[in-house]
């Protein structure tokens, strides 16, 4: 029996793919600016002009800001290298920060939702060609935000969530923007509130899209980009491997999926070849941490994987 952590560049702390990755600080920094530009905008203008869709927008906006903020802050702190307390350094304080992210977009939905049906009840006036300006600035300004956060070197799902976040933000504006040619063109006041609902189903979506991701990193799910089988299917192409059982497929971070298998080798197969073939067979379906124990005999351990069919495996395998 062997076992060996394959991950290049391992040392007893951790691996060269858990140290610090290169983050978009400086574009979170200048999203987040434009954020505070427009969340003060929005919540001026709709006190102003009791505009209830500016305002759930402008809620929609701090809750990107309190996003942006917690991305800021856990990217720092996943940029540390892995010690002896933390041998895997500290990416899952992204995870659970969006955690949070989500349930502060859930939780503002519902206040949104509330206060909206409250004003289709009994809709107030509201100044609409103001806050058709407030909102095409709104529009602007989000749309850029996306675009320079979508501009990321990381394209993780963090970063795609945070870009559909501010892609909410836009739309929301559209939304803010038709309710007030509505009421231009002398439509019903309730046309404000209605928007807002319409905002308040974006959060809400958004919220719950998040909190499933995240959850399902948490609960070590298999991450979307690398599945059981395709990891299953790597390891079995290597010349030598008869078979594989209690393979295990998760993730630290959204952009960290890590594999443990044990391998079944064949007897005479020269284990070094393996080990480095099959880190390589990983590292091209996109798994760079990989911990793998060759064995001659199954130890019973887990449940089996289905090898390749006959005509795939190699001929030495018998």
């Amino acid at each position: 029996m062997l076992t060996t952590d394959v991950s290049p560049g391992a040392s007893p702390l951790g691996h060269a793919g858990l140290v610090a990755r290169p983050t978009a600080t400086r574009r979170l920094l200048f999203a987040l600016v434009l954020a505070l530009g427009v969340l003060a905008l929005e919540v001026g203008g709709g006190l102003l002009t009791g505009s209830l869709a500016l305002l759930s927008d402008a809620t929609h906006v701090l809750v990107d800001i309190v996003a942006i903020t917690v991305g800021l802050a856990t990217a720092r702190l996943a940029a540390r290298k892995p010690d002896d307390r933390h041998t895997y350094g500290f990416h899952r304080l992204e995870a659970m920060g969006a955690l949070a992210n989500a349930v502060l977009l859930i939780a503002a939905s519902a206040v949104v939702c509330a206060e909206a049906i409250g004003r289709l009840m009994s809709p107030g006036t509201v100044d609409a060609p103001a806050v058709l300006a407030i909102a095409i600035v709104g529009l602007a300004v989000n749309s850029t935000s996306a675009l320079v956060v979508h501009g990321s070197e990381r394209r993780t799902s963090a970063t795609r969530v945070l870009v559909l976040h501010l892609g909410g933000d836009a739309l929301g504006s559209l939304a803010v923007i038709g309710s007030a040619l509505v009421m231009i063109a002398g439509g019903s006041p309730a046309a404000d509130p209605a928007a807002s609902l319409v905002i308040a189903v974006l959060l809400a979506v958004f919220g719950f899209r998040l909190l499933g991701q995240i959850v399902h990193l948490l609960s070590e799910g298999v991450p979307t980009a690398v599945s059981l089988e395709v990891a299953s299917a790597a390891i079995h192409a290597v010349p030598g491997v008869r078979s594989v059982h209690d393979l295990h497929v998760w993730a630290i971070a959204e952009d960290i999926p890590v594999v443990t298998a044990h391998v079944e080798t064949s007897v005479g197969a020269d284990t070094r070849r393996i080990l480095l073939t099959a880190t390589e067979a990983l590292r091209r379906v996109g798994v760079g941490h990989a911990t793998l124990q060759l064995e001659h005999e199954p130890c019973g351990q887990g449940r089996p994987q289905a090898s390749l069919p006959p005509q795939a495996e190699d001929p030495t395998n018998g």
